[in-house]
């Protein structure tokens, strides 16, 4: 059953579809304008209990939004997630679900020539990791790119806590014991062991091979996939997360990394201070849904609040 939205006297087709994945029905929704003025969006959905609509029915909103703007969009779940069959492989393992996804996506808009993949928090990671795969996809929209490990947790979490220690209500928290102090101090204890066992040599990391596998630990596979992708990337980050935090602290003290980032054609970064890990104010929302219709119409655009 096909839907027709009128807004703003531009009327867009709303197509529901089903197609196939390794034997799996996977279902998706192709928000299609009457006429396609730019490269079509491809939504792809954070892990867990998530589905097409998007966190508080974020990728409904902007996909309404950017259609009307004359951009195809196509929301979809992935195996074993929403309302597709199968199982979900984890974000890791979505390459197959996202290359069956973009084929329908063709197939239902074939004056599209250009695709761009949005993805927050672990689909984000998943857009890193896959889009340089796929010669139609020339622009990337990464939300706070998932790339949590002890060893970037506890070194986050030592600068949050040296932060929190200058700051009064901290101590008086402590004093009323309104805080426990217990987790903080294993923390700074691993980050601890983990210098002096660097200083001693004995903590030496190995450089991972440049080629794609599966068996590579998942930060690694992201920047390799980074690494290889030529297209257009806006990277949003929100100042109230400590797994965005995560992120920079990994470009920041990885060259390789740093290397990374500067192999798409271009990068914009906008910054949301106010932003938690899922947008979850009504306020975020809205600044990333005006940021990314402002970067789709022209990744050169100044997106300055």
């Amino acid at each position: 059953m096909t839907g027709l939205l009128t807004t703003a006297g531009v009327a867009v087709q709303e197509l529901p579809i089903t197609f196939d994945c390794q034997g799996s029905q996977l279902v998706g929704m192709v928000h299609l304008p009457a006429e396609i003025r730019g490269r079509g969006l491809l939504c792809l959905v954070a892990g867990g209990p998530q589905y097409r609509g998007g966190f508080c029915r974020m990728q409904l909103k902007l996909a309404r939004e950017l259609a009307v703007l004359g951009i195809p969009v196509m929301r979809f779940d992935y195996r074993g997630l929403g309302d597709s069959e199968g199982e979900f492989p984890g974000f890791t393992g979505t390459t197959q679900d996202i290359a069956a996804a973009l084929q329908a996506f063709a197939q239902h808009v074939p004056g599209m020539r250009e695709v761009v993949f949005w993805g927050g928090c672990d689909a984000a990671s998943a857009t890193m990791i896959n889009a340089w795969r796929f010669p139609q996809v020339t622009g990337v929209v990464v939300a706070n790119p998932w790339v949590h490990s002890q060893d970037s947790g506890d070194a986050v979490a030592v600068q949050h806590f040296s932060r929190r220690m200058r700051d009064a209500d901290f101590w008086l928290k402590l004093v009323r014991l309104q805080y426990n102090p217990l987790p903080a101090a294993m923390t700074l204890l691993r980050a601890g062991i983990k210098r002096a066992g660097a200083a001693l040599g004995v903590a030496g990391g190995k450089t991972a091979a440049e080629q794609d596998d599966p068996a590579l630990p998942f930060q690694t596979r992201m920047r390799i996939g980074l690494s290889r992708f030529q297209g257009d990337m806006l990277l949003l980050m929100s100042g109230r997360s400590l797994l965005s935090q995560e992120f920079d602290h990994l470009v920041e003290t990885d060259p390789a990394w740093q290397a990374a980032m500067r192999a798409p054609r271009h990068v914009v970064r906008h910054d949301l201070p106010e932003g938690d890990q899922a947008f979850s104010t009504q306020d975020t929302r809205e600044e990333v849904d005006r940021i990314t219709r402002l970067w789709m119409q022209d990744p050169h655009a100044k997106l300055a609040s």
